[in-house]
């Protein structure tokens, strides 16, 4: 083999050296933390990056850095361009986080400044990087838990890392390489509605018949791991609502058990929230109480006042669900009267809709009345929605 020979075939193997030490340092940190293998922590990250139709990915963490200022040239004072800037931008385009999640890196680096020479006096600024958001993203500082912006509407535009300032007179002509951080990026505003309730309730049955989302549904609780949004839309699609199947919450989720304050934290900013509950009433497993559907509605009430107070005072619509099981009636109708007598001057309910998922018993009621409270239309009201 010639000498030519050799230097491709070893710029080759330095190559494949590079590719394997850029997937290992992408999992070694969650090794740590897991304390997986490799192979299943390639198996673990190849079912977290599966999604299905309507899922989203709602936090994703990336590594942004500050371009390096170019050096000045001293004989002729001549100034190092400054370095770019990382910026986080909204963009209503994007609905999730899922472009990010999918960044063959999850880096955004800005670039560097030019340097100062005989002929350019004064170097170009470095290129700025821009990460586009959907509104509704909160960006914290890994390292130190700050937060560092809160993107609230659309075109918002801020700054996560400056670039360093060119060489000049003043640090003797030397630029500093760009600072670095960490930023989780987290989306707390993805819907319109946010579905509410306890394991196996019918959440995900009810979004699957609202909308063209395809949640996993089961007969056995938490089902629905990851959240899920569908758009419910008029025949002529002028008007359209966002629905947020949140994975189901448990007693203790204000505290955080059960992942709750990754659940709670899309509910946050949804203009209506929309109660499933059985009316069979709910138990998670053997070891706990069985809840009659007051005593679920008034659970996780509790858990969202917990939360974030002043949460339930958004409108709130309550969906009675499995209204086609045996002995349903009596126990809305016990339901109706215990909310009258007991809850309804604490927390305002704006309909109560019986529904059966399974019969669409109620659903073109729910339709038209989740129209209504987004585009504040008109509808006649009929005797099931007053409380």
């Amino acid at each position: 083999m010639t000498q030519r020979g050799l230097c491709i075939r070893s710029l080759e193997l330095a190559r494949n050296v590079l590719a394997l030490q850029r997937r290992t340092v992408t999992f070694s940190s969650q090794q740590v933390q897991t304390g997986l293998s490799r192979k299943e922590m390639h198996e673990m990250v190849k079912e977290q990056q599966s999604f299905k139709k309507g899922e989203i990915c709602d936090s994703v963490s990336v590594y942004v850095r500050g371009g390096a200022g170019g050096r000045g040239y001293q004989r002729k004072n001549g100034t190092g361009g400054d370095g770019g800037s990382v910026w986080l931008e909204a963009v209503s385009m994007y609905q999730n986080l899922n472009h990010i999640h999918h960044h063959h890196s999850r880096k955004y680096v800005a670039g560097a400044g030019d340097n100062a020479s005989t002929n350019l006096i004064r170097g170009l600024k470095g290129e700025d990087s821009v990460v586009e958001v959907p509104p509704g993203t909160v960006a914290t500082d890994i390292r130190t838990g700050k937060v560092v912006c809160d993107v609230d509407r659309e075109g918002a535009r801020y700054l996560l890392q400056a670039g360093e300032k060119g060489g000049c007179l003043v640090n003797n002509y030397i630029a500093k390489r760009g600072e670095e951080r960490w930023i989780k990026l987290v989306l707390k505003s993805i819907a319109d509605v946010g579905l509410v309730g306890y394991p196996n309730a019918g959440k995900s049955s009810l979004l699957s018949v609202l909308s063209t989302a395809t949640p996993t549904i089961g007969s056995y609780p938490f089902t629905t791991l990851k959240p899920t949004v569908g758009h419910m839309q008029t025949l002529d699609r002028k008007q359209v609502v966002k629905i947020a199947d949140i994975p189901g919450l448990i007693e203790g989720a204000s505290d955080n058990k059960g992942l709750g304050h990754v659940f709670l934290q899309h509910i946050e900013r949804t203009k209506v929230l929309l109660f499933v509950l059985d009316v069979q009433g709910f138990t998670l497993n053997r070891r706990t109480p069985h809840r009659t559907p007051f005593e679920t509605f008034g659970y996780l009430c509790r858990e969202l006042e917990l939360y974030m107070p002043g949460l339930t005072k958004r409108p709130i619509v309550v969906a009675m669900n499995k209204m086609d099981t045996a002995g349903s009636d009596p126990e809305f109708e016990q339901f109706l009267g215990l909310y009258k007598t007991k809850l309804s001057k604490l927390i305002k309910v704006h309909s109560i809709v019986p529904i059966s998922c399974y019969t669409g018993q109620g659903l073109d009621q729910l339709q038209d009345l989740l129209f209504e409270l987004k585009y504040k239309k008109k509808r006649k009201i009929t005797e099931a929605d007053v409380v």
